[in-house]
């Protein structure tokens, strides 16, 4: 390869996700730019995985063991990569034609950019798409911090040189590790947003993102306050309540009055916009905590 074609690092953590991993790895793999680095880190999959990643493996590198988490397999794939631009990819995600290509192409063209993002359309577990995730813009800490998280995982590439200043990506963290690593990457660097769709994220009621609830939002807070926040940043906290006020009906039926009364509390607290809480809090009671993907996915109507 030429200097021309920098070395592209892509980590794909993966546990147990044999139904999505192959279109994962096939996104990458029929990418038209050719220096690709691709590593899986598999926790120790029982599902076929490893099956999968062996017909792939002449052109990927892979290790199935038990990890940490999700957080970690990435961490242990990054300290593995050697690629001047980085990104990862979930087990469950994928690339559209020509994104490699096109974010290398931008960061030739612009050496002052380290960090960009584009335009990730949604789609269902049958890969239905349902538009391009809306909120996605250019934004900056601020705004991350106290609005809404405009970037969106999969359409995430930085180079090198941020990895290296910012440090691996928050243990700890179960849900926040990608928005708390977006607010410490733009505190130091400008992030550029390219209107460009780069990758499709698959969005279902089963996705880890939709089952978190209340400790979801609790990590939520606490990353936005570490970083100067006010709390929970506005954009969600209609749903932040939402979650609290279903659990707080759930602990009023088992007959848990402190609890539940706490959870009401928070209602107050959180101070949600009140009709958008009132449409999430009447879904949720009605149809059940997953029926939160539904709202998410009908929001996503950028085009």
């Amino acid at each position: 390869m030429t200097a021309a074609e920098p070395l592209v690092s892509i980590i794909t953590p993966s546990y147990n996700q044999a139904a999505y991993i192959e279109q994962t790895i096939l996104s990458i793999r029929e990418q038209d730019y050719p220096n690709i680095e691709h590593i899986v880190i598999d926790g120790g999959s029982t599902d076929g995985t490893q099956d999968i990643l062996r017909r792939y493996e002449d052109r990927l590198a892979w290790v199935s063991e038990k990890d940490h988490g999700q957080t970690d397999a990435i961490n242990k794939g990054f300290r593995k990569a050697t690629g001047e631009i980085m990104a990862w990819l979930n087990s469950d995600d994928v690339y559209m034609p020509g994104a490699v290509r096109t974010v290398v192409g931008h960061f030739q063209q612009h050496p002052e950019d380290s960090f960009v993002y584009g335009d990730v359309m949604a789609v269902d577990e049958h890969e239905t798409p349902y538009g391009l995730r809306s909120h996605i813009r250019q934004g900056d800490h601020g705004e991350l911090v106290n609005g809404v998280n405009f970037i969106v995982q999969p359409g995430t590439f930085w180079r090198r040189r941020v990895w290296e200043t910012m440090g691996e990506l928050d243990q700890s963290l179960h849900y926040m590790m990608d928005y708390e690593y977006w607010m410490r990457v733009s505190a130091d660097y400008p992030i550029r947003y390219l209107p460009v769709t780069l990758a499709k994220e698959r969005m279902y009621p089963a996705a880890k993102t939709f089952k978190g609830a209340v400790p979801r939002m609790e990590e939520m807070e606490a990353v936005a306050l570490r970083h100067g926040g006010n709390g929970i940043p506005y954009n969600y906290r209609a749903e932040a309540a939402a979650n609290y006020g279903l659990r707080g009906l759930q602990r009023l039926r088992a007959g848990e009055w402190s609890a539940a009364k706490a959870d009401f509390g928070q209602i107050t607290r959180i101070r949600p916009p009140l009709l958008t809480f009132l449409r999430y809090f009447g879904a949720m009671t009605i149809l059940g905590p997953e029926s939160i993907s539904s709202i998410w996915l009908r929001k996503s109507r950028k085009i």
